[in-house]
């Protein structure tokens, strides 16, 4: 069985099994001229135009009175010690040669762009209400004026994503592969006026449009006064990247958020509402 070595000059180096799978290959090229195949016997790159003019029939046998006889090989002779060492070190010099052309049209080139800054989406299971509304709606139905703490508290609760904010900043790379982030920094803004006691980020990895990988990362005695950081370790691959926050807990204001769920008592009004 034939191999060999092909590369259309724009999607690297591929092993060819067969003159079969090498003539698909060579159709499929959108450059002919840029074809380069690698014979094994040879031992070197050579075009497409000279492969296919290469002379490979065998030499007719020699004629000895109208009958055709095969002519005989000389009798090879045992190298000497020095001619075999010359031949290792010729393979060693082409085998190295392989490797090197080979990584070179295979290796990923990364580029740098602008460094990413993004602030994590509102999540789905909180939508928008309109407080006043509400608290004149509550005081309607209940008789009594709602005092100011508790329109505070509600308030802050059923907006929270205005207030408690997820953001990340990261250096990015593009390549053929797709995209690289790395330096990444996570903090958490707080405009609540209360300390958070704990909050869990998730960072998500797309491919495909779909999830392809998560981390999460745990923050606790988050301040209002200073935004918390965090440098992250690992770099990570894909299309593209996203953040949200999968759990929080305020005592201070009782508030528990959870991405899972549509609220904690069923209180469309008053959602993420909790004692714990």
């Amino acid at each position: 069985m034939n191999k060999y070595l092909f590369t259309d000059g724009i999607n690297g180096v591929k092993e060819v099994q067969s003159q079969e799978e090498l003539q698909t290959l060579v159709t499929a090229a959108s450059k002919p001229e840029l074809i380069r195949i690698w014979l094994f016997n040879t031992n070197e790159w050579i075009s497409y135009s000279r492969f296919t003019n290469a002379d490979k029939q065998p030499a007719p046998a020699k004629k000895i009175n109208g009958a055709a006889k095969a002519i005989e090989a000389p009798i090879a002779k045992k190298p000497s010690n020095g001619l075999r060492g010359l031949k290792r070190f010729m393979a060693f010099i082409v085998a190295g040669t392989v490797i090197f052309l080979v990584y070179n049209f295979t290796k990923i080139s990364w580029e740098k762009t602008a460094p990413l800054n993004i602030t994590a989406d509102r999540p789905s299971n909180v939508p928008y209400i309109n407080m006043d509304s509400l608290f004149q709606s509550m005081e309607m139905s209940r008789g009594v004026i709602i005092d100011k703490v508790t329109k505070t508290n509600l308030r802050i609760r059923n907006t929270w994503p205005d207030r408690i904010t997820l953001q990340l900043a990261a250096d990015h790379d593009i390549s053929s592969a797709g995209n690289k982030y790395y330096n990444i920094q996570l903090s958490i803004d707080n405009s609540t006026g209360y300390n958070i006691d704990k909050a869990v980020a998730k960072l998500t990895i797309w491919k495909d449009n779909a999830v392809s990988s998560t981390d999460t990362f745990h923050f606790s005695n988050i301040s209002y006064a200073v935004a918390p950081k965090r440098m992250l370790e690992n770099d990570y691959r894909g299309d593209s990247i996203s953040i949200s926050f999968q759990t929080i807990k305020a005592k201070a204001f009782n508030f528990c958020y959870s991405d899972d769920k549509k609220s904690n008592y069923g209180n469309a009004a008053d959602r993420w509402f909790c004692r714990d």
